[in-house]
């Protein structure tokens, strides 16, 4: 008995502890890739985000080498792509790399950005911020 409430008040201190911080069960079980640098768990399942009168989606870019066989690969991928021969956008592509820019207001959105991270030569995905 003396074992069970110790247990008891064990998990209730735990789970206050994780109510008063930054965790988030969500994110923790979210088995996002490492490479995608925002959080999917702020889009709905149409890949939008934002206040009910005014929901958005969520633009994206990555780099790619500069071939036309990773175009083609990425663009099979994510049929919303744009690629950019000579713009190196805010992920920084360098001269042997194209910018490749996506969003999320499409079907099965998340399967795509998880392809694309699973790409070898995509290594950082970020929101794409228009000023």
């Amino acid at each position: 008995m003396l074992a069970r409430t110790i247990l008891t008040i064990l998990f209730v201190i735990f789970l206050q502890g994780c109510a008063s911080s930054q965790w988030n069960a969500s994110r923790w079980f979210n088995d996002q890739p490492d490479k995608i640098h925002f959080d999917l768990n702020l889009l709905n399942s149409d890949g939008l985000r934002g206040q009910l009168d005014g929901l958005t989606t969520l633009s994206y870019e990555f780099c790619i080498p500069d071939n036309i066989d990773s175009v083609d690969q990425v663009m099979a991928i994510d049929p919303t792509l744009v690629v950019y021969k000579h713009s190196s956008g805010r992920v920084q592509c360098d001269d042997k790399q194209y910018l490749a820019m996506g969003h999320t207001g499409q079907r099965d959105f998340r399967n795509i950005l998880n392809k694309l991270a699973d790409l070898e030569y995509v290594t950082n995905i970020q929101e794409a911020l228009f000023e």
